[in-house]
């Protein structure tokens, strides 16, 4: 690898228990800027997000990655996205969902779940119902 293009790249899989289906991340890293890509899918409906950030520090992408990490598991222990397809991205504290749940009031209700995280400074909903 030569000096003037450090990139770092990791992919993450990580078996979800929201949706019925698996979560994928794949992250590259690059000086200053980090990319993600989240896929959720099930039988009928996929949800496909990318994501730029760009983080100081190694300890505000993981400050991320753990808010990500309680949404999920907060959504999950509730039960509102269960075998719907629902990825969680963040953002310096701004969390953002994307997916398909039962209704609006789910939605609605997945939204208040990731506002209430000790840390999320917002949460743009961008769910859907069918």
């Amino acid at each position: 690898m030569r000096k003037e293009s450090k990139i770092t790249a990791a992919t993450f899989a990580i078996a979800s228990l929201i949706g019925a289906g698996f979560l994928t991340a794949e992250t590259r890293a690059e000086p200053g800027a980090q990319s993600s890509t989240n896929s959720v899918s099930r039988e009928t409906d996929r949800v496909d997000v990318v994501g730029e950030h760009h983080y100081n520090s190694s300890a505000e992408r993981a400050h991320d990655a753990m808010l990500i990490s309680e949404v999920k598991s907060a959504l999950s222990q509730d039960g509102v996205a269960n075998d719907y397809p629902v990825a969680v991205d963040c953002d310096h504290g701004k969390v953002v969902l994307n997916g398909v749940v039962n209704s609006a009031w789910d939605a609605k209700h997945a939204g208040d779940i990731a506002a209430a995280a000790d840390g999320v400074t917002g949460v743009k909903n961008q769910l859907t119902w069918h």
